[in-house]
């Protein structure tokens, strides 16, 4: 099956394509996990709730977290929202390299872009 590409999926979809793989990834080791009735015990969930969570994907942030704690996954998406101080050196760079000083003398005071402006995009760890 093709994996789907976040980036062009409505939040519905992306919704069903994580409970996809949840479920995938159950039924993969089903010795391990267990059934929906067993897993669902297993994190604390009702059976009901999870088994809708499998079908449509819905559920709260808190419950998605207990699933992927009870897939041990919670380790594959902790850098998901991590951001490097290398990541923010090459936003601030990127910043700087889109961003040109006008000095034409028709358009001088019009288009001159100050200084100051490149280092409102910093992060102040790079103050």
């Amino acid at each position: 099956m093709k994996e789907l590409d976040f980036s062009l999926a409505t939040t519905t979809e992306i919704m069903k394509e994580l409970s996809r793989r949840a479920k995938q990834k159950r039924r993969q080791d089903m010795q391990y996990y267990g059934d929906q009735k067993k897993f669902a015990k297993h994190i604390g969930m009702t059976y009901r709730r999870y088994q809708q969570f499998e079908i449509n994907g819905k559920i709260t942030i808190e419950k998605f977290i207990d699933v992927l704690r009870g897939l041990d996954a919670l380790d594959e998406i902790q850098g998901l929202l991590q951001s490097t101080d290398e990541d923010l050196f090459k936003q601030e760079s990127a910043i700087k390299t889109t961003k040109t000083f006008d000095t034409s003398k028709n358009e001088q005071d019009s288009k001159k872009i100050d200084k100051d402006e490149y280092t409102k995009y910093v992060p102040d760890l790079f103050r």
